[in-house]
């Protein structure tokens, strides 16, 4: 049993090596087009970090008004630390105000006026739900709402641009995925019915001497498996020189660098190995009876 099967997966490398052109041809192909899908998966997943810590790092400005006391307003900071989707609010005194002032201006408020007339504020920090939308306006039309709270300042025009672009980019990327993979299936579907037409007085001569369907399309399905293989090494082979080549050219402007991770290029091998398994499959049903 064992060494018929040895002896049908030998004959798949045996069969691809005849048509080895034709292999050849498709191996490249598979390889350049998926291959941007990778390099494509590695800039999307950089991007999701990056709105990963946008969102961390996102924050409120409350200002109050200046009539109230600091502890005035530390009472406001408990109110607004209880509305739904606030993580932790943090007051800053008069005093704090005062010395932070100091600290970006170089200038002491009390030598200027002689009285403090910063407000006290609170840092508000937000809950953030994994990869969905940031959305806080709901939270600060709240905030808002509360007696003594003159301005609210966010960056949410900021978040919302890294979300917009990033979604942007997540939807023309599955697209592209979607047709190259189906691309895929097409083409090793395609090389697998020329190997079975260059094969078909070797195939004939096997069903008269009794050799069984699966017998004589195992070898085909093994050649069209093979070819995706190969196909995504090599696509990971092409997406590592793109990585390197785009930081090349990063460093020299920048200090953001693209991260090779070998989880998702593991991943697109197995995806581009399932469908070719599905090309194969799909070629000795059809060409194969």
């Amino acid at each position: 049993m064992i060494d018929k099967f040895l002896y049908l997966i030998s004959e798949g490398f045996r069969s691809l090596w005849r048509a080895k052109l034709a292999g050849f041809a498709t191996v490249t192909a598979i390889g350049i087009s998926t291959s941007f899908i990778g390099f494509g998966a590695l800039i999307g997943q950089d991007i999701s970090d990056l709105l990963q810590l946008a969102r961390s790092q996102y924050r409120l400005e409350v200002f109050f008004s200046p009539l109230i006391t600091d502890n005035e307003a530390n009472q406001l900071v408990q109110k607004i630390a209880q509305i739904p989707g606030v993580r932790k609010s943090t007051l800053v005194t008069k005093q704090e105000a005062a010395e932070i002032f100091e600290e970006e201006f170089g200038e002491n408020i009390f030598e200027l006026l002689d009285e403090n007339p910063l407000p006290s504020s609170c840092i508000v920090k937000l809950v953030t739900n994994g990869y969905e939308p940031l959305d806080v306006q709901p939270i600060i039309r709240k905030i808002e709402k509360i007696e003594h709270v003159d301005e609210v300042r966010h960056q949410g025009r900021l978040v919302s641009t890294i979300e917009k672009y990033y979604q942007g980019f997540f939807i023309i990327m599955t697209g592209v995925a979607i047709v190259v993979l189906l691309g895929t299936v097409i083409l090793i579907s395609n090389t697998i019915r020329l190997s079975i037409y260059a094969r078909r007085d070797l195939i004939d001569i096997l069903k008269l001497v009794g050799a069984t369907n699966q017998f004589i399309r195992f070898p085909f399905v093994i050649e069209g498996i093979v070819e995706g293989m190969f196909g995504a090494i090599l696509a990971s082979a092409f997406i590592y020189g793109f990585v390197r080549a785009t930081n090349y050219f990063l460093n020299l402007f920048t200090h953001y660098n693209i991260h090779w991770d070998f989880q998702i290029v593991a991943i697109m091998i197995c995806v581009i190995t399932t469908f070719s398994t599905l090309g194969s499959h799909r070629a000795v049903r059809r060409f194969l009876t």
